[in-house]
């Protein structure tokens, strides 16, 4: 007689395993990065931040376009600290075109205003496109120029002085092409969007 014992054990643990793979990120998950990130450990964060992205394919959370940013952030980190390569940089940056991205919280300020790691809005085709230029804690190093295509007209104005987040869907990946360290990547993202957060 056949026994569906060892049958059943691996088709449980086959659904097991498919319900935890495409389970969303865990806030708890996401803040185990966020230290090295604060403290410009960009290799250990993209490391980990890449290994969630892999286990959470199914996941479509904020906190997964979170991630994602953070490995090409901490990518371009990486890259400035000689951790990585620009090669190695451009390979994974590809494999995230098509991909919804969540940027971290930045201040929007006037536009006159030159400033790092804070949304500020242009014209463009008589519309606003949005443009943060994201550096590493010490501006030695612009990590990524993030530049924002919105498909409906914005309010400006009613965000100007608050603490926002931006996000879109990652058209494409420019890594500097003569692999300086002055900048490392100009990300283009379309279908944008940008919200106040409280």
């Amino acid at each position: 007689m056949v026994s569906f014992k060892p049958l059943f054990f691996f088709l449980l643990l086959a659904l097991t395993g498919s319900k935890a793979f495409s389970q969303g990120i865990t806030e708890e998950e996401f803040k185990s990065i966020i230290p090295d990130l604060n403290a410009g450990r960009y290799e250990p964060a993209f490391i980990k931040a890449k290994m969630l992205l892999a286990t959470r394919v199914n996941d479509s959370s904020d906190l997964r376009g979170i991630v994602g940013y953070i490995t090409l952030f901490a990518g371009a980190g990486a890259v400035s600290q000689e951790k990585m390569t620009h090669d190695d940089l451009r390979t994974w940056a590809r494999s995230l075109v098509g991909q919804r991205l969540v940027m971290p919280a930045h201040p929007c300020v006037d536009s006159a205003r030159n400033s790092f790691n804070a949304l500020r809005f242009f014209t463009k085709d008589d519309g606003y496109e949005g443009m943060v230029i994201s550096s590493n804690s010490d501006k030695t190093s612009i990590l990524c120029f993030e530049y924002y295509a919105f498909d409906h007209p914005v309010p400006v104005r009613d965000f100007i002085g608050h603490t926002v987040r931006t996000g879109g869907w990652l058209k494409s990946v420019e890594i500097n092409p003569n692999n300086s360290k002055v900048w490392i990547a100009r990300l283009q993202l379309v279908s944008s969007f940008v919200r106040k957060v409280e």
